[in-house]
């Protein structure tokens, strides 16, 4: 980690305030989250000036912050904090986000002898960095990106944290053209992976060419001797092959044998060190599957014992939202699936609930964003998917989703929705012992509201 002069030579900015050899454990970008006396970088948005809120994060209790030298009101700022806190570290900056990316970059080099796992890939990117971290984890101290700190803003604050770990784990994640590039180059990987090129962020990048030849700039900064991990099932991805800068693995869905989905777990056999083992994933949703058989390549290249790999894959937790069981009474289980979708999670998420008895399924569906001109087509393969599987009521909220209704032609029930409210009154009515309900959509339609509901009932 850095000190306070290090952080002014990384960002080439002027200290107003502090001690140059005080060393800030934490970073923040939001001025409440002031655990462990942060240092806070305010950042410029598209909506608001995280500037306005340096006072509140003073008076919170953060340990310093940047400041924009051409913010209007930077005197009053700084005279008013220093008269809070003496001590408090002050750097002017051209540009805080910059700064922070610097930052990052420069603590990423003064550690670079610690490597990296960077995973990147349309879909399943954070399930993906967990479980190669869970599998590490057994023998290593290892740094794994935080939530969804894959950006320009939250990857530089987890380089930030580089300081005695033996391996680092990060998520790289874009929604813009270069921006992987410049995350390579923060990150500098000696280990890459690409999980999948899907459809996400499809109205940005135009075309799944497009999202390939953004997301293989996770190989432009690494560090050789580097190792691409690929997906040898993705039509992309399996034209990748080893050159004079990395070495490429491909990982397949055919590398695991007798794949069993239980109620609470799945179980499966794969190579370790070309010998065959039993693993299990205590997890539903058989994508899982493949997320470990890569996360076995991972742990094979850097030397984690067979027993250890397995123990990992078996101790791997997902996140909260990502195809979460939670239990109401009367027998009735809800499938929070909520965090994010793309046209491929939601198809394995419906395929996964598909397979759990119950006496009855419902699927409550929402909008994919930043689909762009590919939105109605890619809403309409999700009702195609439907029609192979044995959901008794569907339930579709946002003006994108109802493009599912036009491509199911079984006959099952079908509510189309445009008002929440209304929705979850109806789902309420309608749900009955028994059930498994499963919900799905991009975070930006808000589908918490309808599980925060239903846990209350």
């Amino acid at each position: 980690m850095l000190n306070i002069k290090e952080l002014v030579i990384a960002t080439k900015g002027k200290l107003i305030n502090g001690d140059e050899s005080f060393i800030p454990r934490k970073y923040v970008i939001d001025s409440r989250n002031v655990d462990e006396k942060p240092f806070f970088i305010p950042i410029i948005g598209e909506s608001t000036d995280g500037h306005k809120y340096i006072a509140d994060a003073v008076n919170n209790g953060i340990c310093g912050f940047f400041i924009n030298k051409d913010y209007l009101g930077k005197e009053t700022v700084i005279n008013s904090s220093i008269n809070i806190n003496k001590d408090i570290c002050i750097i002017e900056v051209d540009d805080t986000k910059e700064a922070l990316y610097k930052a990052g970059e420069y603590n990423r080099n003064k550690h670079i002898d610690i490597p990296v796992v960077a995973v990147t890939g349309s879909v399943g990117k954070t399930s993906t960095r967990e479980i190669i971290a869970s599998v590490l984890r057994t023998e290593k101290n290892v740094l794994t990106t935080k939530a969804n700190y894959n950006s320009l803003i939250g990857a530089p604050i987890m380089a930030l944290e580089m300081e005695n770990q033996d391996i680092c784990v990060f998520e790289i994640g874009t929604d813009s053209f270069g921006e992987i590039e410049k995350l390579s180059n923060l990150v500098k990987p000696n280990i890459g992976v690409i999980t999948v090129i899907g459809t996400a962020h499809i109205g940005i990048f135009k075309s799944r060419e497009g999202i390939f030849n953004e997301k293989i700039q996770i190989t432009s900064h690494m560090i050789k001797p580097a190792i691409l991990i690929v997906n040898g099932n993705d039509d992309y991805l399996v034209n990748v092959n080893s050159n004079d800068r990395y070495n490429v693995i491909k990982y397949y869905s055919e590398d695991a044998k007798n794949v069993v989905q239980n109620t609470d777990n799945i179980e499966f056999e794969a190579s370790i060190y070309d010998k065959l083992n039993t693993l299990i994933i205590n997890q539903i949703g058989v994508h899982n599957v493949k997320n470990a058989i890569c996360a076995i390549k991972v742990g094979e290249c850097l030397g984690i014992s067979t027993s250890n790999i397995i123990k990992g894959i078996s101790d791997y937790q997902n996140f909260s939202r990502r195809l979460e069981k939670i239990s109401l009474k009367d027998n009735i289980t809800l499938i929070d699936d909520t965090y994010n979708a793309s046209i491929d999670s939601m198809k394995s998420g419906l395929k996964t609930v598909n397979e759990l008895k119950a006496k009855r399924k419902i699927a409550v569906l929402g909008d994919m964003l930043e689909l762009g001109d590919f939105s109605a087509k890619l809403h309409s393969e999700i009702g195609k998917v439907i029609n192979t599987l044995n959901y008794d009521i569907i339930y579709l909220f946002g003006k994108e989703a109802k493009n599912i209704a036009t491509t199911i032609d079984k006959n099952i029930k079908i509510n189309i929705y445009d008002d929440m409210d209304k929705l979850i009154n109806d789902l309420n009515l309608e749900i009955k012992e028994g059930d498994i309900v499963y919900l799905k959509a991009s975070n930006g339609m808000k589908f918490n509201r309808i599980i925060e509901f239903l846990k209350s009932r």
